[in-house]
């Protein structure tokens, strides 16, 4: 098992907020001084999706290995109820998880990455823009369309869980971290993150959260030594930060696909939807 800390470093504007709602999400946040407050907080499963949409980009370049079919995110089921979408036969499946159904039924598999929240040390400012239409003929604006509500700035701590021993699986994870640069809605706009791996932990039990460890430290640096000392506490090993450059997206993914255990996985599914 391996637990990733990350330190998400928002650059610019970014909009966090669930579906039919313009008010950023908050959460209340521990802080070393006991208090609670309510702070900015990024969804863990917004992350998750969004890092998997970034190995799926990876993955569907490559479909000529897996059969000539790509892999999609699809929430809602088409016609006659089935589920389809995720192919449920590459590495993005298996580490994410999913559901599809076959011939013999709906196939489930639960992701082996868990994401926690990512919770704020308190530096982000929240910010209400006005949003106007431009005449293209005159160049003029128009009235106000709506007003928008964006977070700016700060940084963000998360853990991220891999229940797996694999070292291929865990340079999968980072490459998808490493290679996220928007999150939130309209990425095209705004959302730019800097994720940067502040530690990795190698143990048979996770030993710590986002939550635990934003009550515990006041900036960064302080994160890092509390991600020491519960390691300590706790057993786990910190390990260096493999080095991911050196290798391209495609050789980390041919990786993990050659694991036998992925390669057993692959076979149990197709036994079972046929």
């Amino acid at each position: 098992m391996y637990q990733i800390v990350i330190a998400r470093k928002l650059q610019g504007r970014g909009i966090f907020v669930t579906e039919d709602r313009n008010e950023p999400n908050v959460a209340p946040t521990p802080t070393p001084d006991g208090r609670i407050e309510e702070r900015p907080v990024i969804l863990g499963r917004k992350l998750a999706a969004k890092e998997r949409r970034t190995l799926l980009e990876v993955r569907n370049k490559m479909k000529d290995h897996f059969g000539g079919t790509e892999c999609h995110i699809s929430p809602t089921a088409k016609g006659g109820g089935s589920i389809e979408g995720l192919c449920m036969a590459c590495p993005v499946c298996y580490t994410h998880g999913g559901l599809r159904s076959g011939k013999g039924g709906n196939y489930g598999h639960a992701g082996i990455v868990l994401y926690d929240d990512a919770f704020s040390f308190g530096d982000s400012e929240i910010e209400n823009l006005t949003l106007n239409a431009v005449d293209t003929k005159t160049y003029r604006t128009g009235t106000a369309l709506a007003t928008e509500t964006f977070l700016y700035g700060g940084t963000f701590i998360n853990v991220i869980t891999i229940k797996h021993d694999a070292k291929e699986v865990l340079d999968l994870i980072l490459d998808s971290i490493l290679s996220t640069n928007s999150y939130g809605a309209r990425t095209r706009h705004y959302g730019r993150m800097k994720n940067e791996i502040i530690a990795i932990l190698e143990g048979e039990r996770p030993v710590l959260t986002s939550y635990e460890l934003i009550g515990k430290s006041e900036t960064m640096e302080s994160a890092k030594q509390n991600v020491i000392n519960l390691a300590n506490k706790k057993g786990a090993k910190l390990i260096d930060i493999p080095d991911i450059n050196s290798k391209s997206h495609k050789e980390i993914m041919l990786a993990v696909d050659r694991l036998p255990e992925v390669q057993e996985w692959y076979r149990e599914v197709k036994s079972y939807l046929g």
